[in-house]
C-alpha cells in the first residue's frame, strides 16, 4: 500500500528528466491519426519538452539515432515468449481429495479440439473422453482461484475478473528431471542465455466459461520467468494469449514468457476444460564449468550493442523494458545486456553509472474541445526518481512545497533525456481504458507483507562525476 500511495503522488517529486523518444513515438502515432502535415504537431511539442540549447538538441538527435539503431536489434532478436513440445514424458503425481492421479504425462498433439471448433480427423475420441474426464474431475474438486489487486494489496474473487480453479503445490508433486528439462528450455531459448532456477507453482484449472482478464504475473525479486506446461486442452476455442498469439494446453506442450508481459485466458467454451502446470523461474548462478560460456547468439548480439553504445553520449537515461519489483539490482533478457554494455563504456571514464526505479509520467492530447477551437496536438513525458527514500517521503505527512530528491547523487540533477529502446505498441501505446487497469494492478496474487510486489520502471542513468554538493546535467558530454 505504501507504494501505491506514493505512486499517486509522485509528481511532488523534483523531475529529473524527460524522454526524447517516447515523445518522438507519440507524435508520429498521433500525427497518423489526424493525416496532419505536423505543423500543429511540432508547434505543440516545441511548447511541452525541455528547454535545451541547441548543443544539447543536436546531441539529443544524435543519441536518438543510435538508440534507434539499438532499438531496431532488440526487435529483430528479442523473444517475450516461446512454445514447444515437451521431448520426454513425465510423471505427475496430484494428491488432493478428488483429483488423485499418478501417471506419466506424455506430449500429445491430437487430443483435443482445433481452435476453429472443428475436431482434428485424427483425433482418437477414447483418449479425448478419457481426457475430458479426467479435467473434468480436477476441476471440480480444486480450489476456486483469486487474483491479486494491487492496488488495496489483497487477493480477491471476482469471477468478472477471473474464474478458474486451482491446485496448490503441496498437493501435487513432479521429478527433478522435468524442472532440470524446463531450466535447459529456458536457457535455449531467450536472448541472452541465462541460468534459472525451476520451481513448481501451481496447476491452473479452467473449465466452461473460464477466463482471466489481462494480467502479468505477480512480481517476486528475481523471478525471470513464467513456464507453463500443458496438461489438456477439450474446449473448442478459447484459451491463454501472450503477445497476441493463442498458447496450447495439449498434453506435453508448454509455453515460456517474462512475468511482465501482459497476458489473458480468452473465455472457453462451454463444453471445454483446459488444465496447465505452472512453475516459476528464478535468477540463478552458473555453475563454474560454464561461468565464461554463451551461446553463439548471445555473443553476437552483446558485440553488437557494444559497437552502438561505443557512440552515446553522456549524460543520458536508458529506460528498461521489463518492468521489475523494488530492490532489483540484476536484470532479465536484452536489459541485462544493455546494462553491461553501458557500464562497461561509461564507468571509470570520468563517469558514473547508476540504476533506480523511476515513475514515467506521459501526458498527450490531440483534437480540439469543441468546433471553434484549432485542432492540436501536443506530448510531453517526465521522469521522477522512485527509491525507497522517495517512497518513505512520500508517505510522510509533509507540506505539498517540500521536496526530496532521495539519493545524495540525485541532488541537483535535472534535465537529463531518458531513451527507450522497446516502441513497440504494447509499450507505448497502453491497452483500452477497462484493461490498463487490469494490466497495472492484477497479479495471480496480492503479496501484501512484501516490499516488492508492485512492478515499477527502472532506468540506467549515466552522469558526470563531480565534486561539488550539485549539478545540473545538462552540459556535458563524452
Amino acid at each position: 500500500m505504501r507504494i501505491m500511495r506514493a505512486l499517486k503522488q509522485a509528481t511532488r517529486l523534483s523531475a529529473i528528466g524527460d524522454c526524447p523518444t517516447v515523445n518522438s513515438a507519440r507524435t508520429a502515432k498521433m500525427r497518423r491519426y489526424d493525416n496532419d502535415d505536423g505543423e500543429g504537431v511540432a508547434a505543440s511539442y516545441e511548447y511541452a519538452k525541455v528547454k535545451r540549447s541547441d548543443d544539447e538538441i543536436a546531441k539529443v538527435e544524435r543519441n536518438k539515432e543510435y538508440f534507434e539503431q539499438l532499438a531496431a536489434l532488440v526487435e529483430a532478436d528479442r523473444r517475450d515468449s516461446a512454445s514447444g513440445y515437451l521431448e520426454k514424458p513425465f510423471r505427475l503425481r496430484i494428491t488432493r481429495p478428488g483429483c488423485e492421479f499418478d501417471g506419466y504425462i506424455a506430449a500429445n498433439r491430437t487430443t483435443n479440439y482445433k481452435h476453429s471448433g472443428w475436431e482434428e480427423p485424427y483425433d482418437d475420441k477414447t483418449l479425448r473422453e478419457e481426457l475430458r474426464q479426467r479435467l473434468r474431475k480436477w476441476h471440480d474438486s480444486a480450489l476456486t482461484s483469486g487474483y491479486g489487486d494491487v492496488r488495496e494489496q489483497v487477493t480477491k474473487i471476482d469471477e468478472s475478473v477471473r474464474t478458474a480453479r486451482e491446485i496448490g503445490t503441496s498437493e501435487f508433486a513432479v521429478e527433478d528431471g522435468l524442472l532440470r528439462q524446463i531450466e535447459r528450455i529456458w536457457t535455449e531459448q531467450f536472448v541472452p542465455s541465462s541460468d534459472v532456477r525451476a520451481e513448481a507453482y501451481k496447476i491452473h484449472l479452467y473449465g466452461p466459461g473460464g477466463h482471466f482478464k489481462m494480467h502479468r504475473d505477480t512480481p517476486q525479486k528475481d523471478l525471470v520467468g513464467t513456464f507453463l506446461i500443458g496438461l489438456g486442452d477439450t474446449s473448442s476455442w478459447g484459451g491463454l494469449v501472450v503477445n497476441g498469439q493463442a498458447m496450447e494446453a495439449r498434453p506435453g506442450s508448454w509455453c515460456a514468457f517474462y512475468p511482465d508481459v501482459p497476458h489473458y485466458v480468452k473465455e472457453l467454451s462451454k463444453d471445454g476444460y483446459r488444465a496447465s502446470i505452472a512453475f516459476k523461474l528464478f535468477r540463478a548462478p552458473p555453475p563454474l564449468w560454464r561461468r565464461n560460456c554463451e551461446s553463439t547468439k548471445t555473443e553476437q548480439v552483446r558485440l553488437r550493442i557494444a559497437e552502438i553504445v561505443a557512440q552515446v553520449e553522456a549524460p543520458f537515461g536508458l529506460l528498461l523494458e521489463h518492468k521489475y519489483s523494488l530492490g532489483t539490482n540484476e536484470f532479465s533478457g536484452f536489459d541485462a545486456l544493455m546494462v553491461e554494455a553501458m557500464r562497461s563504456r561509461f564507468s571509470g571514464s570520468g563517469f558514473e553509472v547508476h540504476h533506480i526505479p523511476v515513475v514515467v509520467e506521459e501526458y498527450a492530447r490531440w483534437g480540439d474541445e469543441d468546433e471553434e477551437d484549432e485542432f492540436s496536438m501536443m506530448c510531453d513525458t517526465t521522469v521522477y526518481p522512485f527509491t525507497s527514500g522517495h517512497i518513505d517521503f512520500l508517505n510522510e505527512d509533509v507540506s505539498k512545497g517540500d521536496e526530496l530528491n532521495g539519493c545524495e547523487w540525485l541532488e541537483g540533477v535535472k534535465n537529463v533525456p531518458f531513451y527507450s529502446v522497446d516502441l513497440s505498441d504494447r509499450t507505448m501505446f497502453p491497452y483500452k481504458k477497462e484493461e490498463v487497469e487490469t494490466v497495472n494492478h492484477t497479479g495471480n496474487e496480492a503479496q501484501a507483507w512484501r516490499a516488492d510486489s508492485v512492478y515499477l520502471s527502472y532506468a540506467l542513468v549515466v552522469l558526470p562525476k563531480v565534486d561539488k554538493d550539485t549539478v545540473e546535467v545538462v552540459g556535458a558530454s563524452a
